[in-house]
């Protein structure tokens, strides 16, 4: 067999190899991906067992059931009774019904009793308190709906957390694999006499430095998964490979529709609340007012012969309250409330516009700090590499330059933490005006425009 055919059966196998080594790790990266847990599948979940969305969701369905029609007082009550009596001296087991006929006795007694209630008029009573357990279901209602959006975002600042952390990661891995190269340089270095053993030692301190700063961001790594763990209802923690990476784009900025401030979840609930208040201090002050009813009520009596009686009356019945002094109290009790809770909607308004002021002054700063910050590391990484050739060539000391290298270091850590920290601001945003929803979550979470 000639060379050259056996120099192409070589190629021909490495080519093979190769692609096969390609495929299988493609194959490998496709599974893990697969694998992963991402932003969507994540909110879906934790909407489904993160503790305060069930919470809320709890007391949802509780103040609805709490506002419905059953829970009218003009609905009638109907209600029963049954006893059996024996007594030491015979009763009278049915009333006198005939002049001059004197009813039966017995010393054992068996009563049967129904009773219907139906209350027609109370001057608006019943119907302010029920009216009031409906806006407390509808302030339940919109809690729940908050709930939810603080969940929705709770789980994406984790996703956003976790890309950032693995990122920092990454800088510190490759920062320490650079002073570690950097080292073995100076080894040579140091064997030639060039420099002194001081500068072995000043990047080993350096080395260890960024190790630990390693360990760190691994056991936020471990916290955060922990936390995310138990908000997606999983029993076990989490691995950073379980969770799929995001891309981060472009830093844009949330800018909320124009919506009025009382359209805001937590104005909407103390709105809610007040009127609920208000209700109820109207029901405590009608309850000075006289009430109209009818009601019916069959008996059926019986002795030990067992002879059923039967007698039914219906009536009309008007309540006319003359003096309760707990009725007073109360109503004094409820005007304060109402007027307390005036003061918390104002409140609420306050911090609500403080609060959007904060966020938005704070996003439009953390846009500036990354591109001030990005325009930093072009120049420290420019000083870095100059710094390095004047050390090599004995015109500038390790001193220098491993404190320019610690400097890049720190702000290639700072720029990853804002890029970050721009996100999580646009989804604070979102959930304080009332916005956010799954796929604006996603969207914030990649610095994608809406």
């Amino acid at each position: 067999m000639s060379e050259c055919s056996l120099i192409n059966k070589n190629v021909l196998l490495r080519s093979t190899l190769l692609s096969l080594l390609i495929f299988f790790g493609w194959t490998l990266t496709t599974l893990a991906q697969e694998k992963s847990t991402s932003l969507s599948e994540a909110i879906d979940r934790s909407l489904e067992y993160a503790t305060n969305t069930r919470i809320a969701k709890a007391n949802k369905e509780a103040a609805e059931a709490g506002s419905g029609l059953l829970s009218s007082d003009y609905i009638p009550q109907i209600s029963s009774s049954l006893s059996y009596t024996r007594s030491q001296y015979p009763q009278i087991v049915t009333p006198i019904r005939t002049q001059g006929a004197f009813p039966p006795l017995d010393d054992q007694l068996y009563e049967a009793n129904i009773q219907a209630d139906w209350e027609v008029f109370d001057f608006g009573e019943s119907r302010a308190m029920r009216r009031k357990a409906k806006a407390l279901a509808d302030a339940a209602n919109i809690k729940y709906e908050l709930a939810r959006m603080e969940t929705i975002e709770s789980t994406a600042s984790a996703y956003i957390q976790m890309q950032q952390l693995k990122e920092l990661k990454k800088v510190q891995d490759e920062r320490i694999h650079t002073l570690k190269k950097d080292k073995e340089q100076l080894k040579a270095l140091f064997r030639e006499g060039r420099i002194a053993e001081v500068d072995l030692l000043k990047i080993d301190d350096a080395i260890v430095e960024a190790e630990t700063a390693v360990i760190t961001t691994e056991n936020n790594i471990d916290q955060l998964l922990q936390e995310l763990s138990d908000n997606l209802g999983l029993e076990h923690p989490l691995n950073p490979d379980d969770i799929a990476p995001l891309t981060f784009n472009e830093e844009v900025l949330f800018n909320p529709n124009h919506t009025t401030v009382d359209n805001a979840p937590s104005i909407s609930v103390a709105k809610e609340q007040k009127k609920a208040a208000d209700l109820e201090a109207r029901a405590s002050y009608r309850a000075f007012l006289p009430q109209f009813n009818l009601f019916a009520t069959e008996l059926l009596r019986s002795g030990s012969e067992f002879e059923i009686d039967d007698q039914w009356m219906v009536g009309v019945r008007f309540n006319i309250p003359l003096f309760a002094g707990k009725r007073i109290v109360n109503n004094q009790v409820k005007k304060k409330e109402a007027k307390l809770q005036q003061i918390q909607l104002e409140q609420t308004r306050q911090q609500y516009r403080q609060q959007l002021n904060k966020l938005t002054n704070a996003q439009f700063e953390t846009q500036k700090h990354i591109q001030l910050t990005k325009t930093r590391i072009k120049y420290l990484e420019e000083t870095y590499s100059m710094e390095s050739k004047s050390y090599k060539q004995g015109r500038s000391t390790l001193t220098d330059l491993l404190t320019t290298e610690s400097k890049l270091n720190s702000v290639r850590a700072e720029l990853i933490a804002m890029r970050a920290q721009l996100r999580i601001l646009n989804l604070n945003i979102a959930v304080l005006t009332g916005q956010l929803n799954k796929e604006i979550a996603i969207k914030l979470a990649e610095g994608k425009a809406l």
